[in-house]
């Protein structure tokens, strides 16, 4: 009966879907229109099994990975659009997306470079010459997906990366086909050609957004803005300027700053005068927006300014030398870092507790540390202390601060530890030459590696208090009763906080809890 009424039901498995670009269109007309995720899952595996099977490569199949890479356009624009609006709230489904994105483009690359071998081998038909230019676009394109992914976890790429990247590049050039602007055939008349070099510099410039101190959305935004402004731009063998960037064509690395010494054995040398001149008509015109926008548009227009001030280092031809509000100091001291509210609320409130446990005697007193800084103790050892709690106290994760400044720090950890963190995180500090834990916000992160990561942190107190509030609510005269003068209906949830007294803040203290219970000041 199953096989009688097949018909009735899409066939979105396929044998071999990708025979040419009919056949993948009427294949993807049958796929699940509402789930996209589950679309891309269908293209995966499509593109999979054709790199993976016994199919030849040839000019029609060509066709059909250009045209659902065209079809699929809207998809990623939506997946990016749900992952940033998810990456804050949802972390687990933003990180879904996020791994669904990654590997559409990774089966994109691979297929496309599994089409440019077959394109460059010797004696293929010369009808494949046409093909080529387009083949390398689109694989330097994916390259630039993979880019602006990782830019969005602050995470870098591994040199072997780059040299992939550099090496399609280079093999364009060798061919003639660097300049060569193309376009989707399937993404209609209107589509803006791009050529092999176009999309190279953009994944380059994109790299330098990875500056640790932009969001998702910020990010997208600022990517958006050098697609546009980096069109114009061009590699050159010979500088034209005595500022600028340059990129080692051999090398392992992105862009690096001129600076006079310019080393490699095949280099190119990118002026970003052009780039840098629209940005700052960007900036001028946002700029005179202020004046006449009211609304939620001012404060768009206002964020963008900061995107663009946070980013023009980062692109301008001339370096800026420091960018530092306040001297910094070079150290190596190992620290101890607690993120998140709840856990340094829990080491507080654990460190309170120790010390107060050995002054318990007859008679017990609430203290209240609000002015005077508090004495040291020696943490009392308790009588059915074991060998793994002994042990435990070295299980803790190391930090260590590379420098230091009145106002941050700039802390690192290896071997897989802080790889949670994420931009806007509270976070203490407590270093090794120091008694006392310092609170802040970590304003720049770098993810260097799967192993590596540094923050910076932008210090907000040196001193707090682990406490425990309620929500207020409204007074109820039936069920209310006083205790110490207090009307118990009136408390809510009880929920964890940090007082800061003063001199923590010397305009006024403040308590810091969950964004769900408003906190007054």
């Amino acid at each position: 009966m199953k096989a009688m009424l097949g018909f009735l039901t899409p066939q979105a498995n396929a044998a071999d879907p990708l025979q040419s670009a009919k056949s993948a269109a009427a294949w993807l007309r049958q796929l699940p229109a509402l789930d996209v995720i589950g679309r891309q899952q269908h293209v995966i595996r499509a593109l999979d099994a054709m790199r993976k099977g016994q199919y030849g490569m040839d000019l029609h199949r060509v066709g059909a990975i250009q045209f659902v890479d065209a079809a699929l356009g809207a998809d990623r624009r939506q997946l990016i659009k749900q992952y940033i609006e998810n990456a804050e709230t949802s972390p687990k489904l933003a990180e879904r997306i996020w791994q669904a994105l990654w590997e559409l483009g990774q089966a994109f690359t691979l297929a496309y470079q599994a089409a440019l071998e077959s394109g460059l081998t010797p004696g293929t038909n010369a009808r494949w010459k046409a093909v080529l230019p387009l083949l390398f676009v689109r694989l330097v394109h994916f390259h630039g997906t993979d880019a602006k992914l990782r830019v969005f976890k602050y995470e870098r790429w591994i040199p072997a990366k780059w040299i992939e990247l550099h090496q399609i590049y280079l093999r364009s050039c060798e061919l003639g086909l660097d300049r060569a602007a193309m376009a989707l055939p399937a993404a209609g008349p209107g589509a803006q050609p791009w050529s092999t070099e176009q999309e190279y510099v953009y994944v380059l410039l994109v790299h330098q957004l990875n500056t640790g101190n932009l969001s998702p959305a910020e990010t997208d935004w600022a990517a958006s803005q050098l697609r546009a402004w980096s069109r114009r731009l061009t590699l050159e063998q010979i500088p034209k300027s005595v500022e600028g960037f340059f990129v080692d064509l051999a090398g392992r690395s992105g862009l690096a700053r001129r600076n006079g010494n310019d080393r490699g054995s095949v280099l190119r040398y990118l002026d970003t005068t052009q780039l840098t001149d629209a940005m700052g008509r960007a900036v001028a015109a946002l700029r005179d927006a202020e004046a006449t926008d009211q609304g939620p548009i001012a404060a768009i227009n206002q964020q963008r300014l900061a995107v663009l001030r946070k980013i023009e280092p980062g692109v301008a031809p001339a370096s800026v030398t420091d960018l530092r509000r306040d001297p910094r100091t070079s150290v190596a001291i190992s620290a101890r870092v607690r993120i998140g509210l709840s856990r340094i609320c829990q080491d507080l409130t654990a460190k309170s507790t120790g010390e107060s446990a050995g002054d318990a005697g007859g008679e017990q007193i609430e203290v209240f540390p609000v002015t005077g800084a508090p004495r040291a103790r020696r943490k009392q050892v308790a009588e059915d202390d074991s060998l793994a709690a002994s042990l435990s106290s070295w299980s803790d994760p190391t930090w260590e601060v590379k420098d230091r400044s009145v106002a941050g720090l700039r802390i690192a950890a290896t071997g897989g530890i802080g790889q949670s963190l994420t931009l806007g995180a509270l976070v203490a500090v407590r270093q090794s030459d120091a008694d006392s834990w310092l609170l802040g916000v970590v304003r720049r992160l770098n993810k260097l590696s799967n192993e590596e990561v540094e923050a910076g942190v932008n210090i907000i107190a040196e001193r707090m208090v682990a406490v425990a509030l309620a929500a207020k609510r409204r007074p109820n005269e039936d069920m209310g009763y006083v205790v110490d003068g207090l009307d118990l209906s009136t408390m809510g949830e009880r929920f964890e906080a940090l007082y800061l007294p003063p001199p923590s803040r010397p305009d006024k203290p403040l308590a810091m809890g969950p964004q769900r219970h408003p906190v007054h000041r």
